[in-house]
């Protein structure tokens, strides 16, 4: 993410001092005497940004009593659809009862609306993801989620809120389209975008035929839907209140897309009568989302390594190197996994299910003649453009099977045209798009809600003549930007990682899988990523991540010359991949640790993958690594007395406490928020006894 505005004060510090933090530990015990159980608040978890409690604990919280399953048993929509709205209605209900241990006073409206999907981790937890609203219009980024028991008992809430002043307008001073014409203008420049194969130039557009309302909503305060003028896309428009930091601001909030996904801009315009001219109104807060950029392995593996080789189309089970757990086996349509191809007129082509790959030139995808015997192969000359798309259809198809035997599967916002089982919205199949040519950023993905396919592209870098379509890890590397942006940012938008701190992580966990799965069948762990695209040894990162990888925590928001230690004089740490490094590091470090602790290799890295895609669905939007750190370590203990023992599991929970204290996330870490500012490295591990 690359921000161009921000009038925000993320350094606001809601809480005057410690003592203000404190007092949430005397309101948490308040509220427990009221609903009668235990919560348990830490001041560290205090979001002095917006003064709420960003973790919630919760033992003893009633479930399910037999009225309530008889009710949801008698719901409409099938047994699993009442099932979901139990737990929606269960996390709702619960999030009020309890909000003002969190920081809502008792007078202040609390009002949620959920993601009408309720997430699943592999051993059983139900997540459910909500957003704040305030008159009917949703508060950005605060978006917090319940975790429950299958029984509906509620294990903690997690995630961040805000108070709303009160007399805050809900009806738009300023129209739709004089913010768009605003919002458009600053999109249409030219811009400069860095990405590790070099900078490249975005050129100015014309937008001069301006911008036509396509929805006939006769409110100027409903959401709308504008042409695309000179941009990719048509442009949706809506209303959304934006935290400003001690603030509030009622805005337009747009999303622009320019040509082929090189960027797409998320801007929010004022649009409250505080404005000094309506007529130019002023953009508060503005950036590109999309996920720019890495480089890679190509085939099935590196060229240097493994020489291009024929293989079926899907894979077996047994290829991949994870297993399906007994818990998730149910979400699996049967015959898992399905067929990638759509078979048709004799003739077999990259569209599929799962991927729609094309020549980003003619949009076309490669076809084949199928034989009397239904057998058809994909077999194009190296470094054509039909062998392009052939290779990122492979990459494409093989993340998909790969991740559904990790849980994300058509429940949980996977991409494909049709989901048999009927959950989930289907019509997403990537839009996997492979140039001829160079393209901006040379690889990018975008990722948008369930139902709207993410958009993929890969093209050629100039400097090596090399293509990133043919690049595992830069597939690899974009296609998990899909996977956690819908599971930490939630099916409606997929937009949960937006903080600094966030976005940062996004590029770690891409980069982490991108190399541990290389790396589950390597006697010689992979350390590097961008190699062989850029035909450097070194890659793209500033360090490789071994185990002396040096960045950690508490090292964020340091310019080059600022980070400690010998020879470490060259790294940066202010910038979203730089400090996506230290993430991925640690997840690295992680899966060592765990592996060694099991004394299996395999079995740890299954486990470790396990925990960080539980972890993901566990997250709330918008997190810290301190956070997400939470949700990996709950997504362990959920593992207890299944697929590790007691003995076992403590054992992982102080390698996993190893891991992270080793890069300043340790049990004494701290940080006001999720921006780079005051970030707090502590090495101590948790005492003894204690409950992750």
């Amino acid at each position: 993410m690359t921000t161009l505005i921000d009038r925000r004060d993320t350094g606001y510090d809601h809480l005057a001092s410690a003592a203000g933090a404190a007092a949430f530990l005397d309101e948490t015990d308040r509220v427990a005497a009221e609903v009668d159980h235990t919560l348990t608040a830490e001041q560290s978890k205090v979001n002095r940004f917006t003064g709420h409690l960003t973790e919630l604990r919760v033992d003893g919280a009633p479930g399910f009593t037999d009225a309530d399953i008889a009710n949801i048993a008698g719901g409409e929509g099938g047994t699993e659809d009442a099932l979901d709205a139990g737990y929606i209605a269960r996390a709702k209900e619960y999030l009020a009862s309890v909000s003002e241990a969190i920081g809502f006073t008792a007078l202040e409206p609390v009002e949620f609306e959920a993601d009408p999907t309720v997430t699943r981790t592999s051993e059983g937890m139900r997540i459910v993801s909500l957003q704040q609203m305030f008159n009917g219009i949703e508060v950005w980024a605060m978006q917090p989620k319940v975790w429950l028991h299958a029984d509906g008992t509620v294990d903690r809430v997690v995630g961040d809120t805000v108070s709303m002043p009160a007399g805050l307008s809900a009806k738009p001073a300023v129209p739709a389209e004089v913010a768009l014409r605003v919002a458009a203008a600053q999109a249409a420049e030219p811009m400069t975008v860095r990405g590790p194969f070099g900078e490249y130039e975005l050129p100015s557009l014309d937008i001069s035929d301006g911008f036509e309302r396509l929805s006939a909503q006769p409110r100027t305060d409903q959401p709308m839907t504008f042409a695309k003028g000179g941009f990719e896309e048509a442009i949706p428009a809506r209303l959304v209140y934006l935290y400003m930091g001690g603030d509030v601001r009622l805005t337009w909030f747009f999303t622009i897309s320019r040509p082929n996904f090189a960027a797409q801009y998320h801007a929010f315009v004022e649009a409250d009568a505080r404005t000094a001219d309506t007529d130019a109104p002023e953009i508060l807060y503005f950036y590109d989302a999309s996920n720019h950029v890495v480089g890679g392995l190509v085939f099935r593996e590196n060229p240097v390594d493994s020489p291009m080789g024929q293989v079926p189309f899907p894979l077996p089970l047994d290829a991949y190197p994870t297993q399906v757990t007994a818990e998730l086996l149910p979400e699996l349509p049967q015959g898992f996994p399905l067929a990638w191809t759509d078979p048709g007129n004799g003739t077999l082509s990259t569209k599929g299910n799962n991927v729609r790959a094309v020549n980003g030139t003619s949009r076309q995808p490669f076809q084949v003649l199928v034989d009397a015997a239904g057998n058809g192969v994909f077999n194009a000359g190296v470094d054509t453009p039909e062998q392009f798309v052939t290779n990122i259809f492979y990459f494409c198809n093989r993340m998909h099977d790969l991740f559904m035997m990790l849980g994300f599967t058509e429940k949980n916002g996977n991409f494909q045209a049709v989901n048999l089982s009927g959950q989930g919205k289907g019509a997403d199949a990537v839009l996997a798009l492979a140039h001829p040519g160079p393209v901006d950023g040379t690889a990018n993905m975008t990722t948008r809600a369930d139902g709207v396919s993410a958009v993929m592209n890969m093209g050629l870098v100039t400097a090596t003549g090399r293509h990133t379509a043919n690049a595992r890890d830069v597939v690899d590397h974009e296609y998990v930007h899909g996977v956690t942006n819908r599971l930490v940012g939630g099916m409606l938008d997929a937009m949960g990682l937006l903080e600094d701190q966030s976005v940062s992580m996004g590029e770690g966990w891409s980069d982490y899988f991108a190399l541990t799965i290389t790396n589950f069948a390597r006697a010689q762990e992979r350390v590097v990523v961008g190699d062989w695209v850029i035909g450097d040894p070194r890659g793209i990162r500033q360090r490789p991540y071994d185990e002396d990888y040096p960045g950690t925590f508490g090292d964020i928001g340091a310019r080059r010359g600022q980070v400690e230690g010998e020879g470490n004089a060259d790294l940066s740490y202010r910038e979203v991949h730089d400090v996506g490094e230290i993430w991925c590091a640690a997840l690295m470090e992680l899966t060592r640790k765990v592996s060694a602790a099991l004394g299996d290799k395999q079995r740890g890295y299954r486990l470790t993958w396990q925990a960080v895609v539980d972890g993901l669905k566990l997250t709330p939007k918008n997190p810290s690594f301190l956070l997400a750190r939470d949700g990996i370590l709950r997504a362990f203990k959920a593992m207890e007395g299944g697929r590790l023992t007691s003995a076992e599991y403590g054992t992982v929970q102080h390698a996993a406490w190893e891991a992270f204290a080793r890069y300043g996330m340790g049990f004494d870490a701290f940080c006001p928020n999720a921006t780079f500012t005051g970030c707090r490295g502590g090495t101590e591990l948790p005492p003894a006894g204690h409950t992750d």
